[in-house]
C-alpha cells in the first residue's frame, strides 16, 4: 500500500486520471431520485476526491481559503447572474398560484442546500483542483501550460455534463448537448481564473453551489422527487432550450471577459509556475 501511495504522489497525471474517472463514473452510476440520498452520496464523493487532491497537492489547496472567499464570490458572481435571473422566472408561477407548493417543500430545500454545497465542492475539487494541479506539476516548464489547463479542464467539465444520454438521437439532442458543453465550459473557465488568482477552492465551490441551487429551487418547491441536473435535462429540451443556451453562452462570454480583465490580468503566472 505504501508503494502504491508513493507512486500516486509522484505521478500526478495518473492520479488525476484515476480520480476524475472514479468521480465521473460514480456520479453517473449513482443518481437516486431522493434528495437525501443525493446529498449523502455527494458527501462521500467529496471526501473521496479530497484524497486525490491530497495525493497530488498535499495540504496546499486548503491552506489560505479562508482569506479570499469573499473576494472570489464577489468577483465571480457575474458568472452565475444569468441563472439567478432564471430563479425569479421559476418562482413566478408559484407566486401567482399557478403551481402549488409540494408537501414537505421546506425539508427538500434544506436537503437541496446541503446537496448542492457538496456538489459544488466535489466538482470544483475534481475539475479545477485535480486537473489544474496535476497538469501544472507535470508540465510547469511548458510555455503554454496554462492554456492547456484552461482547455482541458473546461472541456472535460463541459462534456461530463452531457454524458448519460444519446446525443445523436436527434438533431435537437446534439445541438442541446453541444450548446450545454460550451456554456458549461465557459463557466468552468471563469472559475478557473479565480482559482489561479487565489487558490481558493471554497470560494469557487460556493459560486458553483449557488449556481446549482438557484436553478433547482423552483423544482424543490413544487416536486416531491428529482435529482439535481441530469444529462437528459440538458439536451432533450427542444428549440426553446437551445435559444436559451445561445443567450447563456453570449452572457457567459461577457462574464468571462469581465473576470479576465478584472482578475485574470492581475495573475502572476510565473509565480504560480514557480511556487504552486
Amino acid at each position: 500500500m505504501r508503494k502504491a501511495i508513493d507512486f500516486l504522489k509522484t505521478h500526478p497525471i495518473i492520479t488525476a486520471v484515476i480520480g476524475v474517472t472514479i468521480g465521473v463514473t460514480a456520479t453517473k452510476c449513482f443518481t437516486p431520485d431522493e434528495m437525501y440520498l443525493v446529498a449523502f452520496l455527494r458527501i462521500i464523493f467529496t471526501l473521496t476526491m479530497c484524497v486525490f487532491v491530497y495525493l497530488i497537492s498535499g495540504e496546499k489547496t486548503f491552506e489560505k481559503c479562508h482569506t479570499t472567499t469573499g473576494y472570489v464570490y464577489k468577483m465571480g458572481f457575474i458568472s452565475i447572474l444569468f441563472n439567478v435571473f432564471f430563479l425569479f422566472a421559476g418562482l413566478l408561477p408559484i407566486i401567482t398560484g399557478e403551481d402549488k407548493l409540494a408537501e414537505g417543500w421546506y425539508y427538500r430545500i434544506f436537503i437541496a442546500f446541503i446537496a448542492v454545497m457538496f456538489v459544488g465542492l466535489f466538482e470544483e475539487l475534481m475539475f479545477r483542483v485535480v486537473i489544474n494541479d496535476a497538469l501544472l506539476y507535470s508540465f510547469r516548464n511548458s510555455k503554454h501550460i496554462f492554456g492547456w489547463i484552461a482547455v482541458i479542464s473546461s472541456f472535460v467539465f463541459g462534456v461530463v455534463h452531457v454524458i448519460g444520454v444519446n446525443i445523436f438521437a436527434s438533431s435537437s439532442s446534439f445541438t442541446g448537448a453541444t450548446l450545454k458543453t460550451i456554456s458549461t465550459a465557459i463557466a468552468g473557465f471563469c472559475w478557473l481564473i479565480l482559482y489561479w488568482k487565489t487558490r481558493n477552492v471554497w470560494g469557487i465551490a460556493l459560486l458553483h453551489a449557488t449556481d446549482d441551487l438557484v436553478t433547482f429551487v423552483p423544482r424543490a418547491l413544487t416536486e416531491t422527487k428529482g435529482q439535481i441536473g441530469g444529462a437528459d435535462t440538458y439536451v432533450n429540451s427542444g428549440t426553446g432550450a437551445s435559444i436559451i443556451y445561445i443567450v447563456m453562452i453570449a452572457f457567459s462570454l461577457f462574464a468571462a471577459i469581465i473576470i479576465w480583465k478584472k482578475v485574470g490580468k492581475t495573475i502572476d503566472f510565473e509565480e504560480i509556475r514557480s511556487n504552486w
